[in-house]
């Protein structure tokens, strides 16, 4: 059993009206092909056909037969054979086919529109840019995108972080063969100092800043996983 999708919305169905799909896709929050698949499978009986305004019929519901619904537990049966399991993830399957169609289809929705904002053009001219000694940072907000936007990139793709450690190395302060290369004191500097050494972020002072993030967060799950131990009520152990 489960809660039908319109029980979030009850408060607002007026039992006097009469709603079209699109009524109901406004009332829902959701899209109209998303209601559309509530009614194709069965979650909307009780309606009934009226010719439509522009011509040809459309199918109705009154509000109270609406309410009903809405204050009636759901049982659900989704048809893995008729539907995509993208469609079925939209109407509430989280079977673990149509969790795992949605997050595919999200990812490459997700890296489209990474693609839109920080194009091949212009990552050729960062890295370009960057070779030539410019600061990531300062080569991103040239091409109007953040440096978020820039390591978020090379998170997920192997090319492009390849070439960005390739052009970085132009960014190293200290030069690759000093001691001071690819570690704390490369990366952190000595702005502090006369004449001290400013803050690296060539290609290993940004490799030992990764590593040394994953150790932090690595302490951090494992403090979080530590027991708690609290005094018993007799007071502290050996007291």
């Amino acid at each position: 059993m489960a809660q039908h999708p319109l029980a979030r919305c009850a408060e607002r169905i007026d039992p006097e009206a009469v709603y079209t799909v699109a009524g109901i896709a406004r009332l829902a929050e959701m899209s109209v092909s998303s209601a559309k698949g509530m009614a194709g499978y069965g979650w909307l009986p009780g309606g009934s056909m009226q010719p439509h305004a522009r011509g040809g019929r459309q199918h109705v519901w009154t509000g109270a037969t609406l309410l009903h619904l809405a204050n009636e537990p759901l049982v659900v049966e989704y048809d893995h054979v008729s539907y995509s399991p993208v469609t079925l993830y939209r109407v509430g399957c989280r079977c673990d086919v149509c969790t795992q169609a949605h997050a595919a289809a999200a990812l490459v929705q997700r890296r489209a529109s990474a693609e839109d904002a920080f194009p091949a053009k212009s990552r050729r001219q960062l890295l370009e840019q960057v070779a030539g000694g410019t600061p990531v940072e300062q080569a991103a907000a040239a091409l109007g995108v953040t440096r978020s936007r820039v390591y978020g990139r090379a998170d997920w793709d192997p090319e492009f972080a390849q070439d960005l450690d390739e052009a970085t190395w132009a960014l190293c302060v200290a030069g690759e063969d000093s001691p001071v290369c690819g570690t704390a004191g490369g990366y952190r500097g000595q702005p502090g100092r006369l004449g001290g050494r400013p803050a690296c972020r060539g290609t290993a002072c940004r490799e030992w800043r990764r590593g040394a993030a994953r150790e932090e967060r690595a302490l951090i799950t494992r403090s979080a996983a530590e027991p708690v131990l609290r005094p018993s009520a007799g007071g502290t152990e050996g007291g």
